[in-house]
């Protein structure tokens, strides 16, 4: 019987510790563990020596090659490394262009290339740190620097857009450059610049300065017009000026002739020198000898 109660005692005891712990486990339980999230590689392909391409009516019109693509499995993004491409924003024309990596949404054939090199029709080279293509919209554009060289203008500028759709290209600001001719070389700044490709038409707006030997023009707007590659003509207007060894010509509208070497200033032409003021129809300056003609002169002298 005395067996019977200690034997019971104890069953009774271990019956206890277990509640016990029981209950101090369930008070102390761990923290939920939430599930692992998946690396960002893990959702990413990666493959070597691609090539993506956008087509229209059964004809290529963009493609972009490159040595290795990381291509994500949960969205429309492709990561490039050393990539090549070109694109045609319409017949005869062919833009190519290389960088050192980009992204590309394959959705809606837009990307971003980083250190890219242009080449535009052969003719001109564009450098930039970045570059944003949107393909479907013949769209190119960027807010950096960029550096634009051709066999007769060279420029320097920030921020472009270039709207291939509208053959334009324009230079948002801090424009610096010069225009290499046969018989001149002239350094220009401006506030921005304009590009209009059907008719090879540039244009510097917005505190125009001309600067070529022994002269300096300013101005508010300022066309060159070329044919091909080789400078034509420049027109100044807009409160125009030109100083050359201490005379200063004034006119609202003066022309460069680049065959003739010389400026034609119309529309209300004065010359200034050593208190000395002379208008007329039209007032010639030669690039070349630096000498200033004036049609049907008068003369006003300042006391």
């Amino acid at each position: 019987m005395k067996n019977r109660q200690i034997i019971i005692y104890i069953a009774a005891g271990f019956i206890a510790l277990s509640l016990l712990l029981a209950f101090y486990f369930f008070l102390k339980k761990p923290e939920r563990i939430a599930s692992p999230i998946l690396n960002e590689e893990k959702r990413a392909i990666l493959f070597k020596d691609v090539r993506y391409f956008g087509e229209r009516e059964g004809i290529i019109d963009w493609e972009i090659t490159a040595k290795t693509a990381k291509k994500f499995i949960d969205k429309p993004e492709v990561q490039l490394e050393h990539l090549a491409g070109q694109y045609k924003p319409k017949a005869g024309v062919t833009v190519a262009f290389k960088g050192t990596k980009g992204t590309m949404d394959t959705d809606k054939e837009k990307g971003v290339v980083e250190d890219v090199d242009i080449l535009y029709k052969g003719e001109y080279t564009l450098k930039s740190p970045s570059m944003s293509f949107d393909f479907k919209n013949n769209i190119t554009s960027t807010t950096f620097p960029v550096d634009v060289k051709g066999k007769k203008l060279t420029l320097t500028g920030i921020g472009l857009v270039a709207n291939m759709k509208d053959e334009t290209v324009r230079i948002e600001r801090d424009v610096r450059g010069y225009i290499d001719s046969e018989k001149a070389k002239f350094h220009f700044q401006s506030d921005s610049f304009y590009y209009n490709l059907k008719d090879n038409t540039y244009v510097l707006d917005g505190k125009v300065v001309l600067k070529g030997q022994d002269m300096n023009m300013l101005c508010d707007k300022l066309y060159i017009f070329s044919k091909g590659q080789d400078p034509e003509r420049i027109d100044a207007k807009g409160k125009v000026r030109l100083i050359s060894k201490g005379t200063i010509a004034k006119s609202e509208k003066a022309v460069y002739y680049f065959s003739e070497d010389k400026v034609v200033f119309t529309e209300s032409p004065r010359i200034f020198k050593d208190n000395v003021e002379m208008v007329g129809e039209s007032v010639v300056y030669s690039v070349s000898s630096g000498r200033f003609s004036i049609q049907k002169p008068k003369m006003r002298m300042e006391r």
